[in-house]
């Protein structure tokens, strides 16, 4: 993986207001990946949508939903995202570039994983909202954790699904 550069021309072009509106979009995307909310994550993107995640690129809406599809299938009983450190720019062609750290927790049957990484995505405003045009995941590194407590403080823990 490269080591993420961020121009001259980025950094004089960083608006505060463009992240904070970036954020929002981040807020909703964890909600809808970590409850399986697909009709809130299909209204999340815009109509050429293009996810990549490491070498790997889908273009399309159903390529899209089918790797988050693909991972609500998998074992685990609840996740997280943690989304920070958002910055945004609007770029020359209109595109808003949007980038952020991410940590996300998988608590599985017999352990947990934490994989931590970065986003570097394109926006696109759609009807004076953010939409994402092109979502690039970069896992950076990943944890394996022991299994976790079925019960905190007195309460059972909840499944989500």
């Amino acid at each position: 993986m490269d080591k993420p550069i961020m121009d001259e021309a980025e950094v004089k072009a960083l608006d505060v207001d463009l992240a904070a509106r970036a954020s929002q979009v981040y807020a909703q995307y964890a909600w809808a990946v970590d409850y399986g909310d697909f009709e809130l994550l299909e209204s999340l993107v815009g109509p050429d949508i293009t996810i990549t995640r490491g070498d790997a690129e889908y273009p399309g809406l159903e390529a899209f939903l089918q790797v988050y599809r693909n991972n609500w299938a998998g074992d685990w009983s609840a996740g997280k995202h943690y989304i920070s450190n958002v910055i945004a720019s609007r770029q020359p062609d209109g595109l808003v570039r949007s980038r952020a750290y991410f940590q996300a927790v998988f608590i599985r049957s017999d352990h947990s994983t934490m994989v931590v990484g970065r986003y570097d995505d394109l926006l696109v405003e759609v009807d004076g909202q953010l939409k994402i045009h092109h979502k690039r995941i970069h896992v950076e590194g990943s944890l394996r954790l022991p299994e976790s407590v079925r019960e905190w403080g007195g309460y059972q823990l909840a499944r989500v699904k």
